[in-house]
């Protein structure tokens, strides 16, 4: 889904928001005295829900990892007197950023789109993007500059290839989960 301006900070936001809301009536009405880690699984589907599909900038992955942290802080019961770091506080969970779950599922769509029958729609339309565009080409005024295809090859900035080679690849599901498992470790060390 996106805004009337074309992006999907909207999307974003009151995606964040629902889980705001839904982590704040579990805590209050349910598990007040007994909320544990695996808590975040109830949440995390509110919150993840077609976000495969967005164009994401990175100020909106920090928006969804600093909620994320938040999450994380609010069942760990950790105040925000006791100064303990975002680093510390992943560590004590072992759970990794939601924006790397969001890289895997962006990457797990680009393949299972790459590898689509070739007279599927969808098919055909990232074979047309992915293709050089005609140089007299200009994009239309009032465009998006980042979209999903874009954010794609950020994922795949790392692993040192493009759209051309990442759909070569992704026609082996094999090859192409051990690339997408690749790009979000080098994502988490980074």
């Amino acid at each position: 889904m996106t805004d009337s301006s074309g992006g999907s900070r909207g999307e974003v936001l009151r995606r964040i928001g629902l889980a705001r809301s839904c982590m704040n009536m579990l805590e209050r009405r349910i598990w007040k005295s007994s909320i544990r880690l695996e808590t975040k699984t109830y949440i995390v589907p509110v919150l993840m829900y077609g976000w495969k599909t967005l164009a994401t900038t990175k100020y909106l992955l920090s928006r969804l990892d600093a909620f994320d942290t938040w999450a994380l802080r609010k069942i760990l019961r950790i105040p925000y007197t006791c100064h303990m770091s975002n680093v510390e506080v992943r560590r004590t969970t072992g759970c990794s950023p939601l924006s790397h779950l969001v890289t895997n599922r962006r990457l797990w769509l680009f393949g299972h789109v790459a590898r689509s029958s070739p007279r599927e729609d969808h098919r055909r339309a990232l074979a047309a993007c992915i293709r050089q565009v005609p140089p007299d080409w200009k994009r239309p005024a009032g465009r998006l500059s980042h979209t999903w295809l874009r954010a794609i090859e950020a994922d795949l900035g790392p692993l040192n290839f493009g759209l051309a080679t990442a759909g070569r690849k992704a026609t082996t599901r094999d090859k192409w989960r051990h690339i997408v498992d690749t790009a979000t470790l080098q994502r988490s060390t980074l």
